[in-house]
Formats: C-alpha cells, sequence, structure tokens
C-alpha cells in the first residue's frame, strides 16, 4: 500500500464512525439505503420524502458534517 493511501479502518476513523458496505442486521422502522455514484444527501431525501436531508446525516453519524461525503456502495439507515 502506498504511503498516500488509507485503508478501511483509517477511514472509518477519519469520517468519524464506521463506514458499512455490506447491509446490516435489519433494525424495525429502517431501511437501509445502498449509495449509488449519482446519489447526494439531498436525492437519498427526495426519494424518501424526507423533508430535512439533515436527517439522515443524524442517522448516520459517520457521515463527515464539514464534508458531507457518501461512497458509493456504502449502506445508509434511513427511517421510515
Amino acid at each position: 500500500m502506498d504511503n498516500n493511501e488509507l485503508n478501511l479502518n483509517e477511514l472509518e476513523e477519519v469520517s468519524g464512525g464506521k463506514i458499512h458496505f455490506e447491509p446490516e442486521k435489519d433494525k424495525p422502522g429502517w431501511i437501509q439505503h445502498k449509495v449509488t455514484a449519482t446519489d447526494t444527501l439531498i436525492r437519498i431525501a427526495n426519494h424518501y420524502g424526507i423533508k430535512d436531508w439533515h436527517k439522515i446525516r443524524e442517522w448516520n453519524p459517520h457521515i463527515n458534517k464539514g464534508t458531507n461525503m457518501i461512497r458509493t456502495g456504502e449502506y445508509l439507515w434511513i427511517k421510515k
């Protein structure tokens, strides 16, 4: 691995929490959304009828509040 590359564990530390690239055990009242290349927090919120996209960030504390960066292939929790 190149010195300029981050491994997944370091990426999780930088982002402030655990990033899930595999679906987790279901939680009643929640949906898991798999992020696609064209997704943004606003698009995801609109898709699920969520008026405030900040809620998605609140429900997924690993999302960096400064960048709002989400990664293709990761799963986000969405409240039903």
